[in-house]
């Protein structure tokens, strides 16, 4: 089993660097990428020793968010150098763009639901080491019984809220994306396509753009895609000459009930198909 797609505590999963890894061995998966939000702290605290690690291979990775007008567009880094200067001032200056957006947040959802929480418990996500987001909001939202799911959270109230304020939130474009990663010599593929929701004919005509730019792959299996969108999407990476990925996106039972590390939804990761393994050996 390969895993192309994970995220550990230092974004907005539920595990260390060290447990996801060990988590991945014992289950049987040869090949595993933590790919944390717009940061590479995880990938920088994997402390396990050789003997720890004999057996899977790590892929160094990260998950770039641009900034688009319409759906989420996100851009995944493999094979890059995880001190690469460039890289890193961009990640700190991501890191204050992340705190604004929260504090952002934290006001709509005060001002449109009366939600309110401790300055303790604020502080405690501001001063976080990774990267953070909205999840770290839904957890507290969980914690004071305004909801019982994460999935709830957004739904009711960090999606509208979200929306609120993304005319003033800050972002990078899909350029800048493709260029840091390729930059600090990785591979950029782009995450998802479905959480961009546009037309097949849309997609293909981002798709086209981003060649131009440096793109090199598609994550053609995701736990949310379906057989038939899978099918267009490898169609589209024949088409284009861009490498196949795939990974389950696994944060942890908390954040993302049903997806298992390895398998994602229903078994959908299938490794054989994956062109861009052939990068890794």
């Amino acid at each position: 089993m390969v895993d192309l797609h994970t995220h550990s505590c230092y974004s907005d999963g539920e595990y260390t660097p060290n447990e996801l890894i060990l988590k991945a061995k014992k289950e049987g998966i040869k090949i595993i990428s933590i790919t944390d939000h717009d940061t590479v702290l995880g990938n920088k605290n994997i402390t396990l020793t050789k003997e720890e690690k004999l057996g899977i291979t790590i892929v160094p990775g990260i998950e770039l968010s641009a900034k688009v007008k319409k759906g989420q567009m996100h851009i995944l880094g493999y094979n890059i150098d995880i001190n690469n200067q460039e890289l890193n001032d961009k990640i700190m200056e991501l890191k204050n763009n992340s705190l604004y957006s929260v504090l952002g947040i934290l006001v709509q959802i005060k001002k449109d639901y009366g939600i309110t929480f401790s300055t303790e418990e604020i502080l405690t996500i501001l001063n976080s080491k990774g990267n953070i987001g909205r999840p770290d909001i839904a957890k507290l939202c969980i914690k004071h019984k305004y909801s019982s799911t994460v999935k709830e959270a957004f739904n009711k109230y960090l999606t509208p809220a979200n929306d609120k304020i993304s005319e003033i939130k800050k972002g990078i474009t899909y350029k800048e994306c493709l260029d840091l990663i390729k930059g600090a010599g990785g591979i950029p593929v782009l995450a998802h396509p479905k959480t961009l929701k546009c037309t097949n004919e849309e997609l293909e005509n981002i798709i086209k753009e981003l060649k131009k730019y440096g793109l090199e792959g598609i994550e053609v299996y995701h736990s949310i895609h379906t057989p038939e969108e899978i099918e267009n999407y490898i169609k589209l990476a024949n088409k284009y000459n861009l490498l196949i990925s795939g990974g389950s996106d696994y944060h942890g039972p908390l954040i993302k009930p049903g997806i298992e590390l390895g398998t994602g939804i229903n078994n959908n990761i299938k490794t054989k198909k994956l062109t861009i393994l052939n990068k890794f050996y």
